[in-house]
């Protein structure tokens, strides 16, 4: 095994020009987005005055995603993954630009909050196709063994953009308007539409990068296999959408923090932000140091062990009485989770082959949508039962619990070979 750098692998922006273009439109896509969660909320309170309405924009807007998601991942397994990214980002430009008509009265003189419902649910839907064939079509650019750099420089943009974006829609906000903040939401998604027209084709069943995985098709192949299917016998990407949905599951301990700040830190304000940047630190600094992460022996192992000690950490976080600890801990924490995210983006793309990609990688990235919201209402539901700290501490030990099941259970995820190795085949037993 060759020596390798702490520091991320930068060499997939080097290698590949698509996928330069994919990282960068993804980049500034982000921001958008992220632009568009700090405006429609503002906006639906100052049209209604309804923290119900600001609730139920953001839970369209939810919904209308995880479903997109999931229609998504089936449309890539069926046609040009690159006609899908472009619809996908073309359709979210243009329910920006409605949201921007909307609130410039274009649609009844003042602006009307049922059509920030019909945009923001229209671009959940729309936006979300193209997710799937964006993240399918990464293994037919690059090699396997770039999939973990492809993953931790996935986890940077994601990081970057989502830290700028609300502060740039704040400012904008505060300067000219909420309609600004909509139009430039525009124009940046429709300079992701020209930056992707640049990707080459990339049908579903192509050949893959160089040491990619396999994307050959046949009758009785992957591509005519139910989801159900794939994941009972392609056991190691079962274990890792298991994984994936106890991590989100536990990611839903971030409900509780402003009761506990209430509870430990006289409900001070700071500490709330301050703790929500620490798990952001923590989450940045994996991926900027994720270079050791490619020559894990047992990367299932690594998941496996980093689900389990996030949630001692979540135990932690709960018992500890001082700031500046509880800091140390979420950081920690932070990093650990883009460890999972990480390594469970690298082996679905590694162990999965292309022509079923599509409807894989649709269903992991809806998982983790719909699961850190139910993991925000269970724990909403231990913090109506407990005081915040010990709600944080019982949850925490439930899914200790299930981690250390899934641990013992999930033999074909712990004994997975080293990410430059062969792939499970599709039709294996694990064993």
């Amino acid at each position: 095994m060759p020596d390798r750098s702490i520091l991320i692998d930068l060499s997939p922006l080097r290698e590949s020009a698509p996928f330069r273009r994919i990282f960068t439109a993804r980049l500034i896509s982000l921001v958008g987005i992220g632009m568009l969660m700090v405006s429609v909320p503002i906006q639906m309170y100052d049209l209604t005055t309804s923290s119900a309405h600001v609730g139920g924009a953001t839970a369209v807007t939810g919904i209308s995603t995880f479903v997109g998601m999931l229609i998504g991942g089936a449309l890539a397994d069926k046609y040009d993954r690159r006609i899908m990214i472009l619809i996908g980002r073309t359709g979210a430009m243009l329910a920006f630009a409605g949201l921007a008509a909307n609130a410039f009265g274009v649609f009844g003189g003042d602006p009307l909050f049922t059509m920030v419902y019909v945009f923001a649910a229209a671009d959940g839907l729309i936006g979300a196709l193209s997710i799937a064939a964006l993240m399918a079509s990464l293994p037919t650019l690059l090699p396997k063994e770039k999939m973990v750099a492809v993953g931790a420089l996935n986890s940077i943009s994601v990081r970057i953009g989502t830290a700028v974006s609300p502060g740039i829609a704040g400012l904008v906000i505060y300067a000219v308007g909420v309609s600004w903040t909509y139009t430039a939401a525009t124009v940046l998604s429709a300079i992701t539409v020209l930056l992707l027209t640049g990707l080459p084709s990339m049908p579903p069943s192509p050949h893959a990068a160089p040491g990619g995985p396999h994307g050959e098709d046949s009758a009785d192949g992957p591509s005519t296999q139910s989801i159900g299917v794939f994941l009972r016998t392609q056991r190691v990407v079962g274990g890792v959408m298991a994984v994936g949905v106890l991590s989100m599951l536990g990611a839903g301990v971030i409900a509780l923090v402003p009761a506990l700040a209430d509870e430990r830190f006289s409900g001070d304000e700071r500490a709330i932000g301050f703790a929500y940047a620490a798990m952001a630190v923590g989450a940045l600094l994996a991926a900027v140091t994720s270079g050791w992460l490619p020559g894990l022996r047992r990367p299932g192992l690594t998941l496996l062990g980093a689900l389990v000690a996030v949630f001692c950490l979540h135990i932690l976080f709960g018992l500890t009485s001082l700031l500046v600890v509880a800091l140390v801990i979420l950081v920690v924490g932070g990093y650990g989770d883009t460890v999972q995210e990480i390594l469970r983006f690298s082996l679905i793309q590694h162990h999965t082959p292309g022509p079923i990609l599509g409807r894989i990688t649709g269903l992991w990235t809806a998982q983790e949508v719909g699961g850190i919201t139910v993991g925000s209402l269970v724990a909403g539901v231990y913090g109506t039962i407990w005081s915040a700290s010990d709600a944080i501490v019982y949850y925490g030990l439930t899914m200790l619990v299930l981690a250390v099941i899934a641990m013992t259970l999930l033999g074909s995820l712990r004994r997975v070979e080293a990410l430059h190795s062969a792939p499970e085949p599709v039709d294996g037993t694990g064993h």
